[in-house]
């Protein structure tokens, strides 16, 4: 009785690590995302546009926004393509100066983000200014 006990315990904390494993891995466009070589986050909800832009409260709320060592902050205004795998969304500086097309890819850990048309994100990286990769690997917080 006692081995049955121990057998049914066993298989109980085996199926609840297996649940916490499944639960860890990106299955929608919702939450925040970091790259930790290049300390770029990107805060997004690509089913509604209900995130504020901080800094811009007066604007109504996007997609959601990319920020941190690049050149200004891009705010993700339009949703041009959705599947479950990959999304394409319309990106604009904060300045309004530029507008690139980013196509985002879900991974297990996060999501790859590649910007369209042979554009280029630029961002500091040991005190130079450079090129951001394409695809950039960005991981769920």
């Amino acid at each position: 009785m006692k081995k049955l006990v121990l057998f049914l315990s066993m298989a109980a904390c085996s199926l609840m690590s297996v649940a916490e494993t499944d639960s860890k891995e990106v299955k929608e466009y919702k939450g925040t995302f970091y790259n930790k070589e290049y300390h770029v986050r990107m805060k997004m909800n690509l089913e509604k546009a209900d995130i504020p832009v901080p800094g811009m409260e007066d604007l109504d709320s996007c997609y959601g926004y990319v920020e941190g060592r690049i050149n200004g902050m891009w705010l993700l205004l339009k949703v041009m393509e959705k599947t479950d795998k990959k999304a394409v969304v319309r990106a604009v500086s904060e300045r309004g100066a530029d507008a690139q097309n980013m196509e985002m890819e879900l991974t297990e850990t996060g999501v790859s983000v590649k910007l369209i048309n042979g554009t280029y994100m630029k961002g500091v990286a040991k005190n130079k200014y450079v090129k951001l990769p394409k695809p950039m690997e960005m991981e769920k917080e």
